[in-house]
């Protein structure tokens, strides 16, 4: 279950509803020569993950490469013009107040982090030709949800509500984020170990945290009955500069 490569799932199929509207084809964006190599890199490394496939599909969406706070160059589709045709889905997503409300309350809390989350899910056929995408060294699609694609949250929080019903009374989860809270320590971590593993997800174990009685957690420290924010935003707050101007203000 603990690993650093995405699982898959077939408990959910991602779908891309655009009615009769016809394929939306674009031509790559202009891209520094630099940038062309980490082009080439990203897509070597999917393709070999199987995150992706060569394609010959009629749609195609511009590269974007987006730096990172670390220096690194995150890879993603501009599918702002598919997004526009694409029919929205109604989803609640989980109020944090709530979720907070529940992790304070508990003596024992462990958070465990699905690998590179929505790689996890795969995408039906119809989604998979209106993932494709183009560069300057060829059109592919994405055989499982990329990030960008409308929807793509909304599918994700279903698949892990699905994945947990029946824990609600020990379990939440915000998108990739699962939270196991009990009593005791140990107490109803395998059942929900068993249940991602029959799922086919993985879980990434550098970011997971068990059996703690206090964590950090949107911003606050909960666990053991409390429910505090960051000493850090504290100070900040504390520590700001008082106005002494309309503009300041």
């Amino acid at each position: 279950m603990f690993s650093a490569t995405s699982g898959w799932t077939e408990w959910m199929y991602h779908s891309i509803d655009t009615g009769d509207t016809r394929p939306i084809r674009a031509q790559p964006y202009r891209t520094a020569p630099q940038l062309k190599t980490a082009i080439k890199r990203e897509i070597k490394d999917m393709l070999q993950m199987g995150v992706i496939c060569p394609s010959e599909r009629a749609w195609a969406s511009p590269v974007l490469l987006v730096p990172k706070p670390d220096g690194k160059i995150h890879f993603c589709a501009d599918y702002r013009k598919l997004n526009a045709v694409t029919r929205p889905e109604n989803y609640p997503v989980p109020c944090t107040d709530e979720l907070l409300e529940k992790l304070g309350c508990a003596q024992f809390i462990s958070t465990l982090d699905l690998t590179k989350g929505y790689w996890q899910v795969p995408l039906d056929d119809p989604a998979k030709e209106r993932s494709t995408f183009i560069t300057h060294v060829g059109l592919y699609e994405f055989n499982v949800l990329p990030f960008g694609l409308r929807n793509a949250p909304t599918t994700f929080q279903r698949m892990v509500d699905n994945l947990l019903a029946g824990f609600g009374e020990f379990t939440v989860a915000y998108f990739d984020n699962v939270s196991i809270f009990s009593d005791s320590w140990a107490e109803h971590l395998q059942a929900v170990f068993q249940c991602i593993r029959e799922a086919g997800l993985t879980v990434k174990a550098k970011k997971c945290q068990i059996g703690l009685n206090r964590l950090t957690y949107f911003g606050h420290q909960v666990g053991q009955g409390t429910i505090k924010p960051l000493q850090a935003k504290v100070n900040a707050s504390q520590n700001w500069p008082v106005p002494k101007s309309k503009k300041q203000v």
